[in-house]
């Protein structure tokens, strides 16, 4: 029985030791640099509370560093330095940016290492065990370690993802833009809703269907068959008529249009719903 240390007792190292106790894995403790928050975590997981590292990995065999980004590598360093690791021990980071070499100290100590990020957000405990369940979970580093990340990824009901250890900050990327940028993407059209002086909220309200039946259309056929608009129809004069109006209201975001326009256009080709010729048109209309 693989014994698991969490070292961090922010939402993920909460949400991560209260789902796997429940499937069954003994959690031999967490540990946090304040007595409070240990508690605080130990309490919610049902396990002990620790300000130092040991004794809790001299028992362990599975330590889940959970700690903020920027200080992954310092804490593994500490843990390195002050004879943490045995030999054997599988250690992991969740971070979505940083690969798992941050965590060579690990490795030069006989650890293997992995880095193991949800797909997903998990603002707090009690929404991380309602929505990792179903997720998918993106995996590389030491393939000594692959099989248990499978198997623990597998029991904590979601899918394991693994990608190469050096294209990391190229999937992380990708996870801004769908998730971040969707959202600054949605700001941006209520900016515009607001240039008409509609309130955010009003526009928000009236915007919030459109969004939904977008994602419902992803959801049900998918990528670029879920395109719809204008551009998926090649018309081109009516984006012309954006433009006109962009450039007299909204002077500052008809560079983006463009950019966002130039994209959606390689989409819509995918899509099959335009040929080369209106491919053409557009991309002439969307030159600024």
């Amino acid at each position: 029985m693989n014994s698991v240390a969490v070292v961090g007792a922010g939402n993920v190292g909460i949400t991560l030791g209260l789902l796997l106790k429940k499937k069954g894995y003994e959690i031999a403790g967490i540990i946090s640099r304040t007595e409070e928050s240990a508690q605080r975590g130990a309490q919610m997981i049902g396990t002990k509370g620790y300000t130092g590292y040991f004794p809790v990995l001299e028992k362990a065999n599975v330590i889940f560093i959970t700690t903020p980004d920027r200080v992954i590598q310092e804490t593994c360093d500490r843990i390195a330095g002050e004879g943490g690791f045995k030999k054997g021990d599988l250690v992991l980071h969740t971070s979505g940016s940083h690969s798992s070499e941050i965590l060579s100290s690990a490795r030069d100590s006989g650890a293997y290492i992995l880095s193991v990020h949800p797909l997903q957000t998990i603002p707090g405990p009690e929404a991380g065990v309602r929505n990792l369940p179903g997720s998918y979970f993106a995996v590389e580093g030491d393939r000594e370690g692959l099989p248990f990340a499978r198997r623990m990824i597998t029991d904590l009901g979601g899918n394991p993802l693994e990608i190469p250890t050096e294209m990391k900050p190229l999937y992380h990327a990708s996870a801004c833009v769908v998730s971040n940028y969707f959202v600054a993407i949605i700001r941006l059209g209520l900016s515009m809703m607001e240039q008409l002086g509609i309130p955010k909220e009003s526009a928000l309200k009236a915007q919030l269907p459109l969004i939904r039946g977008a994602l419902q259309n992803i959801e049900t056929v998918g990528v670029p068959q879920g395109l719809t608009g204008p551009i998926s129809r090649g018309d081109y004069s009516t984006i012309s008529d954006h433009f006109t109006v962009m450039r007299e209201e909204m002077p500052g975001i008809v560079s983006l249009y463009s950019e966002l326009g130039k994209y959606t256009v390689k989409v819509a080709l995918e899509k099959g719903s335009i040929d080369k010729q209106q491919m053409e048109q557009l991309l002439k209309v969307l030159e600024v």
